[in-house]
């Protein structure tokens, strides 16, 4: 029979080393760490990992036991996440919806905790609301960074509130269907989101397009070289007031002919946009680049107008929001680096729909394709001219 497992000196008191899974050793060093062995990259040896804190509670340790083993342990909130996603409810769900909350789904198993776990580690029935309220606030919020040098991690509040609004659906569903017996993210009340825009001045924003322009032109594998939709899509963004996923699923069916159809998203109206020079430009490098991409490449070519999209990655494919997003931070901080920009000169590609339909002239609302009046406000950030107040005439 196998002697039981000798306890460290310094194994923190609430764990019984007897009940600590195989594969999850202490490491007694500093304050002491929970950790692994993977094979190590070169092919000698070990690797030692961190997976938790001091603080880890036993439970912790053996749902991430039954995480390396790619089990996700009963009751946990990574556990309750799949077992949704495989639910009638979750594939009753528009393809978009269900996309997004694939995305929250995959950032909440990832997120750390302070125990050195993460979020999808963690029980649903040992959580209280205020754990939730206290989760919901750092995403809204942001933190300084854990270690000296990190930097600052901003806040998100929008974020904040899809996460909350999706953790309280997927916990109230595994509450009906026995998986949980509590919801803790029931009755939390959403953060207030910042009307905060980051419209770019039209100087800042042509100072980027053209950075991005040059980039792009020093070839695939230079140093510092950019993908070139970056700075087609800044244009299409702009002239044709779209948000980012209206830009990047652009298609042939949408620019043919003189004009450019949009295809608005959340309720609002589409309309015609008349191509001036820098759209035609935009357009014709999106097409001689696809081309390129799918000669190179071989394959069938779609033959519907609508499949054969403007924005494909190098594989010839539509290009997707995560792919776009790379390659957009990438060009924003090597923009800073070069000192283009600041790091608060900073903005993403739907700002430029605000700087649209600031800079258009005429009916904006039309223009914008808004069907209300409050929304062109929001997105409107024109100062109007008025005149002054008239001194009142004096009585006679």
């Amino acid at each position: 029979m196998a002697r039981p497992r000798k306890a460290p000196p310094n194994l923190p008191a609430h764990i019984d080393y007897g009940l600590v899974p195989p594969g999850i050793y202490w490491d007694r060093t500093g304050r002491g760490r929970w950790c692994v062995q993977d094979p190590h990259p070169d092919g000698h040896g070990f690797k030692r990992k961190t997976v938790a804190g001091p603080t880890a509670r036993l439970s912790d340790l053996h749902a991430i036991a039954e995480g390396r083993r790619g089990e996700a342990q009963r009751g946990t909130i990574a556990y309750v996440i799949d077992q949704h996603a495989k639910s009638l409810a979750f594939n009753q769900l528009q393809p978009s919806t269900q996309q997004h909350y694939r995305d929250y789904a995959k950032a909440i198993k990832a997120y750390p905790l302070k125990n050195g776990t993460t979020l999808g580690a963690a029980v649903v029935d040992r959580l209280s609301p205020g754990f939730i309220r206290r989760l919901i606030d750092v995403i809204a919020q942001g933190r300084p960074g854990q270690k000296p040098g990190d930097p600052t991690i901003p806040g998100y509040p929008t974020k904040a509130n899809h996460w909350l609004r999706y953790l309280r659906r997927v916990f109230g569903w595994a509450r009906e269907h026995d998986h949980v017996t509590t919801n803790p993210a029931a009755g939390i009340k959403q953060v207030k989101e910042k009307g905060a825009h980051r419209m770019p001045t039209v100087d800042v924003f042509r100072n980027v397009q053209a950075y991005a322009k040059e980039c792009s032109a020093r070839g695939p594998r230079a140093r510092g070289a950019v993908p070139a939709y970056l700075w087609a899509a800044m244009e299409l963004a702009y002239q044709a007031r779209l948000r980012g996923i209206e830009v990047l699923t652009l298609a042939d069916a949408h620019v043919d002919g003189d004009v450019l159809r949009t295809n608005r998203r959340k309720g609002s109206r589409d309309n015609l946009v008349r191509k001036g020079a820098e759209t035609e430009e935009a357009i014709a490098m999106l097409r001689a680049r696809r081309a390129a991409i799918w000669e190179k490449n071989g394959g069938v070519i779609p033959i519907r107008a609508e499949d054969r999209y403007l924005f494909v990655s190098e594989d010839g494919e539509r290009l997707t929001e995560d792919g776009w997003q790379t390659a957009w931070g990438r060009m924003m901080r090597n923009a800073v680096t070069d000192r283009v920009i600041t790091s608060d000169q900073r903005f993403g590609l739907h700002s430029l729909k605000h700087r649209g339909i600031t800079d258009t002239k005429g009916d904006k609302q039309r223009a914008s394709g808004h069907k209300s009046k409050s929304m062109v406000d929001r997105y409107d950030h024109e100062l109007p001219i008025v005149d002054p107040s008239s001194d009142p005439v004096p009585a006679s």
